[in-house]
This record gives structure tokens, C-alpha cells and sequence, in this order.
């Protein structure tokens, strides 16, 4: 059996219990030259009914970011206006691209969160997520992103990057920075994640114009990858190689991809860590600015994450955008 076959009915309990606890079932969790008549239409409008951002703290749910599919929304939290337009984390969650949803940023435990009782493998899981309100107290945005849930990790990466694009594209009207993009995925999160990454400038299949700016760029600046699933073999349904995100690693131009931090458990039997030694490896090589932390016994979405590395991550994002 693939590590990416799930439990439903368990997925069924765990999202039943997103609001209240951060639980999660199921495993892992170029532009285009010129977009579509219906793209740019479509992107036009969608601008035009946008809120206004004023100088408070704001939160936008449900920002439509394509009009492809109805779970192509984002929510978009805003810190008070400062001197400077705000650097951007964009979280991608897992779920092995079928379950999952962009309210569990709100869920952070931190310190705090327990593991669940012992079970089987692909069980019920934690979810890790950055901490909301620290992150806007010192003058992070934040958006937390839906995507199409069809255990398809291209469409997935394909929405991620339609969602740069749009906030990209609106950036100042959000008072974002958009040079300053940071994107942060676990498990099914962080392969999209990775190809947002090493993709940007490149005409992939990652790439659909019907999805809106496709003229815009959907690089980030950083990227945060817990756990995540890199490697074709172990991904949902039949692939081809050009989904696979290595050769673009290795063609990359020199200083193309932005910083990574990467964390896995060496316990995971969910997502092997191997995908991230190889990924690691494959950056390095890159002459990519890439770290590797692997804790000790812990497995997929451990609890052991929230505890021990949020203060690290933080302190990563800081370090790239100088905050």
C-alpha cells in the first residue's frame, strides 16, 4: 500500500475538530506569456470587489484568488500599518491533498500540544502551524491558503502558485512588501511549497493561466518545509517526470532559489525523511542556502514540531526579510 493511502473516516473525525484542536488525519499531510481572455477578466473583476485595507490590524476571509474552482480562497490577515509595507508568510496545510483547510492557522499549540494516543500509522495526526499572533505583532501578513482537495499534487501547486500571483498582484492595495514573500508548507503543504520555490520564472506544468495574473511573478523569497513529500514515487496517482522537482533543483540558475528551512522527524513513517536528506543534498549542490533538522523518534505531524521548532523558524524568517 502507498504511504499516501488514508483512513477516511477518521479524516471525517479530524475535520470535524479543526476549530477546536489541531488535529489532522491523513498522511502527509515561468510565468506564462500572455494570460487568457477569460483569466484577465475574470482577475479584473475580482480585483475590483476587493475591501479596502485601512491602518488597523484586519483579517479578510475567504479572498477568492482564482475562479477555477470554489476552494481556490485564501484568508488574509493583516497587521496594523507600519513605515513599511508588511514582508508575507503564505501557509500551505497538509492532508494529503484531500482533506485539510486554511482555518487551522489559528490553531497554534505551541509548547502546550499533547501528542494523541498511540495508533496505527496515517491515523490521526497533529497539524503543525506558525503562530498567528506572534507573527502579527511583530509586522508579518499572513495568508493561509485552500486548494483543490482531488489528491492532486499539481493542482495543488498550481493554486499555490495562482495564489502568490494574486497577492502579489494586489500587494500594494494590501500594504504587502512584494519582494518579501515567504511561503511555508507541511507535508502535502510543503511539496507545494518546493515547487513555488525552484519553478518561479519557468514555464512548468505547475503553471495554468486560467487561474488569473498569469504575467505576475509567484517566486518567493523563503521557504519553511516540515515534513514534506518531494519525491515522485511517493506522491498520489501516476506522475510524469516533469512534476518532479529535482531536475528543476538542478538546472536552476545560480542564486535563483531563495533560502530553506527544512525539518522532519526520523520516525515519520508517513513521509520517509529521506525525502528531505535528498532534497537537501539537491539544493546544497544547487549552491542553495538550505538546513536540515531532524528530530530524534518523532513522526509525522509530531507534536515534538510545535514544541521545539517554532522558535527557530521565527527566528529564520527574521533573519532573511531583517525583521
Amino acid at each position: 500500500m502507498s504511504v499516501f493511502a488514508f483512513l477516511t473516516a477518521a479524516c471525517r473525525r479530524a475535520r470535524a475538530a479543526l476549530a477546536a484542536a489541531v488535529l489532522l488525519t491523513g498522511a502527509c499531510s515561468s510565468p506564462v506569456a500572455s494570460p487568457s481572455a477569460h483569466g484577465t477578466d475574470a482577475a479584473s473583476t475580482r480585483a475590483s470587489a476587493l475591501p479596502t485595507v485601512g491602518p488597523s490590524a484586519a483579517t479578510l476571509p475567504d479572498l477568492p484568488y482564482a475562479a477555477l474552482d470554489p476552494a481556490e480562497q485564501l484568508d488574509l490577515y493583516l497587521p496594523a500599518a507600519g513605515a513599511h509595507p508588511a514582508p508575507l508568510l503564505i501557509w500551505i496545510h497538509g492532508g494529503g491533498w484531500h482533506t485539510g483547510d486554511k482555518s487551522q492557522v489559528t490553531g497554534f499549540a505551541g509548547p502546550s500540544v499533547k501528542a494523541p494516543p498511540p495508533g496505527p500509522c496515517r491515523d490521526i495526526v497533529e497539524v503543525q502551524v506558525p503562530d498567528l499572533a506572534e507573527l502579527l505583532a511583530k509586522g508579518y501578513a499572513v495568508a493561509a491558503v485552500n486548494y483543490r482537495l482531488t489528491r492532486d499534487p499539481v493542482a495543488a501547486a498550481q493554486d499555490a502558485k495562482a495564489a502568490v500571483r494574486f497577492l502579489r498582484a494586489n500587494a500594494q492595495r494590501f500594504r504587502l512588501d512584494p519582494d518579501r514573500f515567504a511561503a511555508w508548507g507541511d507535508s502535502a503543504g510543503g511539496y507545494s511549497a518546493l515547487i513555488l520555490a525552484v519553478t518561479a520564472g519557468r514555464h512548468t506544468v505547475f503553471d495554468d493561466p486560467r487561474l488569473g495574473h498569469a504575467g505576475v511573478s509567484a517566486a518567493v523569497q523563503a521557504v519553511v518545509d516540515d515534513f514534506g513529500a518531494s519525491e515522485l514515487t511517493d506522491l498520489p496517482g501516476p506522475h510524469t517526470a516533469a512534476e518532479d522537482p529535482f531536475p528543476y533543483i538542478a538546472s536552476a540558475k545560480p542564486g535563483s532559489i531563495p533560502p530553506f528551512r527544512i525539518a522532519h522527524g526520523d520516525a515519520d513513517c508517513v513521509v520517509p525523511v529521506q525525502h528531505s536528506r535528498d532534497l537537501l543534498t539537491a539544493l546544497t549542490k544547487a549552491g542553495a542556502a538550505a538546513t536540515l533538522t531532524v528530530l530524534p523518534g518523532a513522526g509525522h505531524e509530531d507534536p515534538a514540531f510545535m514544541r521545539t521548532q517554532w522558535e527557530p523558524t521565527l527566528a529564520f524568517l527574521d533573519r532573511v526579510f531583517r525583521m
